[in-house]
């Protein structure tokens, strides 16, 4: 990309949400190089804008950084797990095709890599979350919850659904 586009997004990031409480997530993130990049460039343009620089988090969307996820959990403040890409990945499915739904996040070796992204974060304090249409699915809810996971994202439109289901499960 462009030199010095990122710390640009950034102070333009830091201004908007200059009275929020702001954090910011970084997509596909696939070694500890781009998250430390990232997180030295937030330091600049948060020194620079005299903002406080805000929890830098990953999307967690690849195997092989959810597998990983302890090395990246002490580099960052929050993990949000994207169920849609990474099991697209892990069955070697299109995201968009046909085959791909959010039930597939059900499939053992998904369920097997968000638990090593909830175990590291646990071990580390780091939150938490899942997004993509796992979270609201009805198969895959009490899996995820089972694993540990405590913070969803869903659409709107499906929040009261899923609050339902939720406080339908026994997470013992």
């Amino acid at each position: 990309g462009e030199p010095g586009a990122l710390r640009d997004q950034l102070r333009a990031i830091l201004l908007a949400g200059r009275d929020t409480q702001l954090a910011v997530l970084v997509p596909m993130v696939r070694s500890l190089h781009e998250v430390r990049h990232v997180r030295a460039e937030l330091a600049q343009a948060a020194a620079e804008t005299r903002t406080r620089a805000p929890e830098l988090g990953i999307m967690v969307e690849v195997a092989a950084t959810a597998a990983a996820a302890g090395m990246f959990a002490p580099e960052v403040d929050f993990f949000s797990i994207g169920t849609n890409d990474l099991a697209s990945e892990v069955l070697q499915l299109d995201r968009a095709g046909p085959g791909s739904q959010p039930a597939l996040a059900a499939d053992l070796r998904v369920l097997t890599l968000i638990e090593s992204v909830v175990l590291a974060a646990r071990q580390t304090g780091v939150k938490v979350s899942v997004c993509g249409d796992a979270a609201a699915d009805p198969a895959v809810l009490p899996l995820l919850i089972g694993l540990g996971v405590r913070t969803l994202s869903v659409g709107a439109a499906r929040v009261p659904r899923v609050a339902q289901w939720i406080a339908q499960t026994n997470s013992g």
